[in-house]
C-alpha cells in the first residue's frame, strides 16, 4: 500500500468530513438538515480543491467525485449536477487510465465502475419518467 501525499491526506480528510455531514443530513430535520448539507457541500468543495493537482485516476480524487455526485443526487436533489460531476471525473480518468501503475489502476477501476453504475441508474430513472 502506498503512503498518502500531503495533498492526498488533506483531500481524504476533507472528503471524510463531507461524508460525516452528508450522513448527518440524511437523518436531520429542518434547520439541522440545511446546516449539515451546507457543511457537506463546503467540505466536498474543499476536498476537490485540495485534490485538484492529483492524478485523474487517483483513488482519493475519484472517491471525492463519487461521494460529491452522490451527495448532489441524493441530498440536494440536483441530478444534473450529480451527472456533471460524474461525467467530468469519468472523462478525465479515462483519458489518463493508461498512465497509472497496476495498483492505482485496480483501485481506480473499482471506483470508475461505481460511478458508471450510478450514472446509468440516474439516466434510467430520468428515462422512466
Amino acid at each position: 500500500m502506498k503512503a498518502f501525499t500531503d495533498a492526498e491526506a488533506k483531500t481524504f480528510f476533507m472528503k471524510m468530513v463531507g461524508d460525516y455531514y452528508r450522513y448527518m443530513a440524511e437523518n436531520a430535520k429542518d434547520d439541522m438538515r440545511t446546516q449539515a448539507n451546507e457543511g457537506a457541500l463546503e467540505h466536498y468543495k474543499l476536498a476537490t480543491t485540495a485534490g485538484k493537482d492529483l492524478h485523474a485516476c487517483n483513488p482519493v480524487k475519484l472517491g471525492v467525485a463519487l461521494n460529491l455526485s452522490t451527495f448532489y443526487y441524493e441530498n440536494m436533489k440536483k441530478k444534473q449536477m450529480a451527472c456533471y460531476v460524474t461525467e467530468t471525473a469519468l472523462k478525465d480518468a479515462m483519458n489518463k487510465i493508461d498512465d497509472v501503475d497496476d495498483e492505482t489502476f485496480n483501485d481506480a477501476k473499482e471506483i470508475i465502475e461505481l460511478m458508471k453504475e450510478n450514472l446509468e441508474a440516474w439516466r434510467k430513472e430520468d428515462d422512466a419518467k
